[in-house]
């Protein structure tokens, strides 16, 4: 670290105000107040929009506790893993409130610390795991203003937070501009979906029906049972292959990598085999969404709980899934389980088997599935361009605040 750099408790930089416990009977699902929350922050930094879970005010407010565009604000709850300290700025006057459990900073001299500096700060791993380590809870951690401001950093002059601050917001921007174009392409892909996979740019003339769509005259609706069975294969013998969980948006997934942790039981003997090309799903949260289709391994295991199916070659199995997959089919889930017979909650495999599903001819099964499949991948692609922007944010932040990094045509420091 250069020798003008200072390392300073945040204490001696900033002051961190509390927010205000709003009571719950003014929560609502719209107004004119946004409730901040910790749900709000994203782990990584930055402001996150909750869509149909977030929480608006309408009761009595203190004016101290309205927010104004630019102000600083910091997460001293985690509710999410990683979310400790991350840092958020309120991008509109008199729209937001601060609510309790965030933290609104003030710099103290901001002729001595920049402000998006001090956001990137709080964003940086170094300074998240030195927020961690003093954080008391044992299943929701917490910290306070007193512990943040225990936390040492690196203070550069001025001029040069200035110089890093500008580095870094640059990945800022890259990484918000190809999460808009995500949003965009999904969109486009879920409206493309609706008309390919339920043929409506084909309705012209005659037409077939369900209560929930209708299909072109040449296409077929055939019940789930009429193109796949159920299949009850159970790890009898004990054989060590991978879990399994299913969610809501990505299907089947390893469930040791994707939770970091093991959340199923030792004993897996009662467990379903699934194998490569089959489905499964949660039979008692399928309205969910908690659908998968199985191209992970050439067999894995799944929850006791689960249903799994096999088709037949009536259909083909990427188009199927992305059937299941839509916002139309979990509609269809829900009623379905809401009228089961054993009233439990769950949508077992003779109700899951009469449910309609549009039936093009195979051809035009491939053709759709291949056309979604490219639609995928580009979201994909840049999905992927957002990680490794992240990643190559993180490395430049750690050098960047360690003061080692070197910039310039003349590969001088920055002092």
């Amino acid at each position: 670290m250069s020798r003008q750099w200072d390392v300073l408790p945040l204490s001696r930089l900033i002051e961190i105000k509390h927010g205000h416990a709003f009571k719950s009977e003014g929560y609502t699902n719209a107004g004119d107040y946004v409730l901040l929350t910790p749900g709000n922050f994203r782990e990584e930094g930055g402001f996150r929009w909750l869509n149909g879970k977030q929480k608006f005010y309408t009761g009595e407010i203190q004016g101290d506790f309205i927010l104004h565009k630019g102000d600083l604000m910091v997460a001293m709850t985690e509710q999410s893993p990683g979310l400790l300290g991350s840092a958020i700025f309120i991008d509109a006057d008199d729209r937001y409130l601060h609510n309790q459990r965030l933290g609104r900073v003030l710099i103290k001299d901001t002729g001595q610390l920049h402000k998006r500096y001090l956001y990137h700060l709080f964003n940086s791993a170094d300074i998240r795991r030195a927020i961690a380590v003093s954080a008391t809870g044992s299943k929701v951690k917490h910290t306070s203003p007193d512990k943040i401001g225990a936390v040492e950093v690196p203070v550069p002059p001025l001029s040069v937070q200035q110089q890093i601050a500008g580095i870094l917001d640059t990945w800022d921007r890259a990484m918000t501009k190809t999460g808009r174009l995500i949003a965009c392409k999904k969109k486009y892909l879920l409206r493309l979906s609706s008309i390919l996979l339920f043929g409506q740019n084909m309705l012209r003339s005659g037409e077939k029906a369900t209560r929930w769509y209708s299909v072109p005259d040449h296409w077929q609706i055939a019940r789930i049972g009429m193109l796949a069975k159920e299949v009850k294969v159970t790890n009898r013998a004990g054989e060590e292959l991978p879990v399994l969980s299913c969610t809501k948006y990505d299907g089947l997934v390893d469930s040791l990598q994707y939770f970091d942790k093991q959340i199923f039981s030792k004993d897996t003997t009662a467990y379903k085999v699934v194998k490569q090309d089959q489905f499964a799903y949660a039979t008692n949260h399928i309205e969910e969404g908690s659908i998968g289709y199985q191209d992970l391994y050439p067999e894995g295991l799944v929850s006791p709980m689960y249903t799994v199916f096999e088709t037949s070659q009536k259909i083909n199995n990427g188009y199927l899934y992305k059937v299941l997959k839509t916002g139309l089919y979990r509609h269809i889930f829900e009623i379905n389980t809401s009228a089961s017979v054993d009233r439990r909650g769950s949508l077992r495999w003779n109700a899951f088997a009469h449910i309609p599903i549009p039936l093009p001819p195979l051809s035009e099964q491939e053709k759709i599935n291949n056309t979604l499949e490219l639609a995928q991948k580009e979201i994909r692609l840049l999905q992927k361009q957002v990680r490794q922007l992240r990643k190559q944010k993180r490395g430049l932040c750690r050098k960047l605040l360690a003061g080692d990094w070197r910039s310039g045509k003349h590969n001088e420091s920055l002092t």
